[in-house]
């Protein structure tokens, strides 16, 4: 279906009958003409986006606005956002509310973790290598049907600027957009803490 302005793909995972997450990568909302920041901001762009993600949510997984919408906003540092959307009643529908009566309940939450994912370990290693010599040490290491993850705190990438710590995880893989949450209850843990050292003592270059 036609998503609205700049046409940016949505990725949408229903959590329960009246709620879904939806997944958007800072390039998705840079082609809607949107930054993180303006999600702060209750004008007729932003309204259009929500909009747009009740109707694709609507389309693709049956999910149905009755009453207010409920949006929760999770910016995470490297991946972008995971918009959570939650149907709570209300006297009126959705349907019956037209661009300028939406009410929307906004909660935002900046996130401060790094998550990627990779196809082979020989990735990892090649990385690791790279964040070792850059000073970086720490992190988690998971996998999780097939992929390998690694999941840092924001604090433990001080040593590289935010910018610099994402452009050199993305060389050899992609931010992950399944949530450290979920990976945390079904993924299998190979190292829980220093994953970087860890990871250099064991494989040289």
């Amino acid at each position: 279906m036609d998503q609205g302005e700049g046409g940016a793909a949505m990725r949408l995972e229903k959590i329960t009958t009246n709620k879904v997450k939806v997944f958007l990568t800072l390039d998705d909302l840079s082609e809607r003409g949107l930054e993180k920041d303006d999600l702060w901001n209750d004008s007729p762009r932003v309204k259009q986006l929500f909009r747009d993600m009740v109707l694709e949510a609507d389309e693709v997984l049956g999910f149905k606005v009755e009453g207010y919408l409920s949006v929760e906003v999770y910016a995470l540092p490297a991946q972008g956002m995971i918009i959570h959307l939650s149907s709570e009643e209300a006297p009126c529908s959705f349907e019956e509310m037209d661009e300028d009566v939406l009410e929307l309940e906004i909660t935002m939450d900046e996130r401060p973790e790094m998550l990627f994912e990779y196809r082979s370990f020989e990735d990892i290693i090649q990385l690791a290598w790279r964040l070792y010599d850059s000073g970086i040490t720490g992190g988690q290491l998971l996998f999780h049907k097939e992929r390998y993850y690694l999941y840092f705190h924001k604090a433990e990438t001080a040593a590289l600027s935010e910018d610099t710590f994402i452009a050199v995880m993305s060389e050899y893989g992609e931010p992950s957009t399944i949530s450290y949450t979920l990976l945390k209850e079904y993924s299998s843990r190979l190292v829980n803490e220093n994953a970087v050292s860890e990871i250099v003592s064991y494989f040289s270059r």
